[in-house]
């Protein structure tokens, strides 16, 4: 069974349907069956990834009984990759995704529309309300995106102690997958003073590793509808969600690798 991740952050315009589709992107590349759902009433991933282009059904259509799995789960042309976006066409749309958060049906429909693929990856909305909450319910991991920015990272404790009380009340495989810092820039002494701060002051496995750098490049894939190792240029800007994939890799290898309590272990065989 494949793992699901919601990517998540208190603001709009950090980078997260940036991240969803190019780490996305980057994990099919690797090998594995990816999909990127759109649980967010903007609709960005559609433009991100000029879903458009090809379809404009999408998980309204689904919740309203408007359209099947297989007319909104649309493949990338090499196959890695499927995405569905939000499908909101029309004020009602956004109001069926969110009717469909408050009862329920919004976290049954992921359950079964993301059957079969190594991952997924929920674009969430911004901030935190009930679209996010059905996310968290249907999620094993969750992947905070942050800037260096101090009232910005005044919400990681507010997303924790959401992330506590769905895992008790319905979802116990919820975890933090861990924060991402995006947009850094490095010849700044105020943001460099925060990730200092930061590194020394939480728990390593808090934050990942990896950081996203602050590059013009990201615009360009953007205009351009496409991840950004499909840039003629970006090559060295997609780096990061290599990086990222591989640590994300990492953890869930470190994770599964858990020693014996048994101070008599047996070995191999």
């Amino acid at each position: 069974m494949g793992r699901i991740l919601t990517v998540s952050s208190q603001k709009g315009g950090v980078g997260k349907t940036t991240t969803a589709l190019n780490l996305a992107y980057t994990l099919g590349r690797l090998g594995n069956r990816v999909l990127v759902v759109d649980t967010d009433p903007q609709g960005g991933m559609a433009l991100a990834s000029n879903l458009r282009k090809k379809t404009t059904l999408g998980l309204a259509q689904y919740l309203q009984g408007e359209a099947q799995a297989e007319e909104i789960i649309s493949p990338t042309k090499d196959g890695a990759l499927s995405i569905i976006g939000a499908g909101v066409n029309e004020a009602s749309d956004i109001l069926a995704i969110e009717d469909a958060s408050r009862d329920g049906r919004l976290e049954e429909a992921l359950r079964a529309l993301t059957a079969g693929f190594d991952y997924v990856f929920l674009d969430a909305p911004a901030g935190i309300g009930s679209t996010v909450i059905a996310d968290f319910g249907v999620s094993d991991g969750v992947i905070l995106m942050l800037q260096c920015r101090s009232l910005l990272l005044k919400s990681l404790p507010i997303f924790l102690k959401l992330m506590r009380q769905v895992r008790s009340d319905r979802n116990p495989r919820l975890q933090l997958e861990g924060a991402l810092v995006t947009m850094w820039k490095g010849d700044d002494p105020l943001e460099r003073e925060i990730l200092e701060d930061l590194t020394r002051s939480v728990p390593e496995a808090l934050f990942f590793r990896t950081v996203i750098p602050y590059d013009d490049h990201f615009e360009q894939a953007s205009i351009r509808a496409v991840p950004m190792i499909l840039l003629p240029d970006g090559r060295d800007t997609a780096r990061p969600y290599l990086e990222l994939a591989m640590e994300m890799k990492e953890r869930e290898l470190l994770r599964g690798m858990g020693g014996s309590k048994d101070e008599h272990t047996e070995g191999l065989f």
